[in-house]
């Protein structure tokens, strides 16, 4: 049941900090009417843990906890067994009657059915349950099925708005941030900056002469040397920094927290890993409070100019305060 590929699937689906998500409520609210009972779940189940990312008419203290230990969960055995689990009155099963959702949270009947991911893996289960036995009835059974299966569907849409999230701030070619991430992440940078007092520093780095080194090796290797560098350069950032490819051959990047210095030492690395033939000059900004976003990047792009200037190759890097 915890196999890696699930647990990075159910990970990947972001819904098990806990907060509350109306849709899942509401199909949690329309699976329990369906079903005549007075609890539904849309259960997702981890390594140690089922989450309610969904549900209705579940008491306290579950209802504020949001989740339970599995050794108070059916819906375990749903995504074990990838099928349903149908039960009339668990205190007669031979194997659910130990469970602690019997006697702890009153799970007498149980009706749950799988909830399929979009890549496949079985995340959790969508159930009703009633703290008396009862004979489920087919339509009933049929309706579960039915919005468990709308629920993939669901999980599916939200995986999709999220690629296309991510493709309209990424830049195609270097898989770096683009432009339009760039210009959203800038001026949220700055306010953290300031909320927490801390420093911060922008950098407009252009790869030299790339027009020369288009014209001679041809546009595809230009393209491919840029992809190179792309990869290159995600290796000497943090996950906290911002790297952007903000135009052609040109790159901006953020360093949240970084002093000028070092922020020198991470652009010494970026331009000490460039494609074979490729140099890049770089511009610093150390961000002061009373500085707008435009005005942090033009300080970066004046102190980018002097480097091209006054660089006797080219490379050096002027920094700005």
């Amino acid at each position: 049941m915890q196999r890696p590929a699930r647990l990075a699937a159910l990970a990947a689906e972001g819904l098990l900090d806990g907060s509350p998500e109306p849709v899942f409520d509401r199909f949690a609210r329309v699976a329990a009417q369906a079903a005549a009972s007075p609890v539904a779940l849309v259960s997702l189940v981890t390594q140690a843990r089922q989450c309610f990312v969904g549900m209705c008419g579940v008491q306290q203290p579950w209802a504020d906890a949001r989740e339970t230990p599995l050794t108070h969960s059916f819906c375990q055995h749903v995504v074990a067994n990838a099928a349903p689990l149908v039960v009339d009155d668990a205190r007669l099963d031979p194997i659910l009657c130990s469970n602690l959702a019997v006697v702890e949270l009153g799970v007498v009947a149980y009706a749950g059915y799988p909830i399929v991911g979009p890549d496949g893996a079985v995340l959790g289960s969508l159930c009703a349950i009633d703290d008396q036995p009862r004979d489920w009835q087919p339509a009933q059974l049929e309706s579960l099925s039915e919005i468990a299966l709308l629920l993939g569907n669901e999980l599916e849409r939200r995986g999709l708005v999220r690629r296309l999230a991510a493709d309209a701030r990424t830049d195609a070619l270097t898989g770096l941030a683009n432009r339009r991430a760039w210009d959203e992440e800038l001026p949220r940078a700055l306010h953290h900056a300031q909320r927490l007092g801390h420093p911060l520093t922008a950098v407009i780095v252009d790869v030299d002469h790339f027009k020369a080194y288009n014209d001679r090796n041809g546009h595809p290797a230009g393209d491919a040397a840029l992809r190179d560098l792309g990869s290159r350069w995600r290796a000497h950032v943090r996950d906290i920094d911002v790297l952007a490819r903000i135009g052609g051959e040109e790159f901006g990047l953020l360093l949240p927290g970084a002093s000028a210095k070092e922020t020198l030492h991470v652009v010494e690395r970026l331009r000490n890993d460039m494609p074979a033939g490729l140099t890049a000059s770089a511009g610093i900004a150390v961000w002061s409070a009373s500085m707008t976003a435009d005005a942090l990047v033009a300080l970066a792009d004046g102190a980018l100019y002097r480097a091209k200037v006054e660089g006797r190759d080219r490379a050096c890097v002027a920094v700005a305060r």
